[in-house]
């Protein structure tokens, strides 16, 4: 299906994959903060790097001068990313202060998400908690003395008690994080929390097992309807999966008849079901261009991969 989005959101994915120069995407080399969320499995994962202008006598008022990020996601996942980054920059945030933004301050800034996909504003933050766990390590700081302690972060199994407790072991999100989203989010169905934040679905293992996904539900909604079809969970492809099937059709399929009249291709980005690519050699210049953008790389990918794959040209 085709979301949809705001101009902003827009604006912020296309300024990004073109890498303008105001486009957050990259690493900072030995950063200040460095924190990950997320799984290369299922095909959303964000890796955020801030550096810090620092206050030697109080580094608790060191101030963040730049953030950037590295994603393997989708539009939103992007654009949620580059929201996130603005405002801290923007906005002069100390480490400390930037732990109280939140998912809603993402989607404002955007002006608003689709609901299925506000697990990457999510995503975006539970990084940037990371980064911040990490800056604190490196400059001493006890978050507690602060107020701060994000238990989805905190991995002592000492302190580990039944919230803690791992239930979606793909993706490692654990039973306090998943319960706060699905009353946050207002998930009422497996279904729902699969689309919008995507615990259950990669293996699946975890829906139906005691203290799984449908126990959480229940003990949040009551007895709601909340079955999926098991079989088809299985049956769908994953992000990564369809990347490397796009990239096994574009080799095996699409290049040999490109190659023939001196063309190419020339994969920049593969996110979720969307190839980002340049045309090259005799493609290029060729008048037929667009056809055979539509007619040969759109059609042969839809056919043997996905019927909803869509094909952009970066020129």
């Amino acid at each position: 299906m085709a979301w949809e989005y705001s101009e902003k959101t827009k604006k912020l994915f296309t300024d990004a994959i073109n890498n303008n120069k105001n486009a957050h995407i990259g690493e900072i080399e030995n950063p200040d903060g460095d924190g990950f969320h997320g799984s290369l499995v299922c095909g959303d994962a964000i890796k955020l790097t801030f550096r810090v202008k620092k206050d030697e006598k109080h580094p608790e008022n060191d101030i963040i001068t730049q953030a950037k990020y590295l994603t393997f996601g989708c539009t939103s996942a992007i654009a949620a990313s580059e929201a996130l980054c603005a405002i801290i920059e923007e906005g002069k945030y100390t480490p400390i202060k930037a732990m109280s933004l939140t998912k809603d301050d993402i989607v404002a800034f955007l002006d608003g998400l689709p609901t299925q996909k506000i697990h990457c504003s999510i995503m975006g933050i539970e990084a940037l908690y990371a980064a911040v766990h990490d800056w604190a390590k490196k400059r001493n700081i006890d978050l507690k003395k602060f107020g701060i302690n994000n238990e989805c972060l905190i991995k002592d199994k000492e302190k580990e008690n039944n919230e803690q407790r791992i239930v979606c072991r793909c993706l490692g999100m654990n039973e306090k994080y998943i319960k706060d989203q699905i009353q946050d989010l207002k998930l009422k169905t497996v279904d729902d929390v699969i689309s919008t934040i995507k615990a259950g679905s990669v293996c699946g293992s975890c829906i139906e097992e005691a203290g799984g996904i449908k126990d959480i539900l229940n003990s949040v909604w009551g007895n709601a309807k909340n079955t999926t079809d098991k079989t088809n969970l299985v049956e769908t492809k994953t992000p990564y999966q369809i990347a490397k099937e796009i990239e096994r059709v574009v080799e095996n399929d699409i290049l040999p008849i490109l190659q023939k009249d001196g063309g190419g291709l020339e994969i920049i980005d593969i996110r979720g079901k969307e190839l980002y690519f340049k045309l090259k050699g005799a493609c290029r210049s060729c008048h037929a261009a667009n056809d055979t953008i539509e007619y040969t790389v759109q059609k042969i990918l839809r056919d043997k991969v996905d019927k909803d794959v869509k094909v952009i040209h970066v020129k």
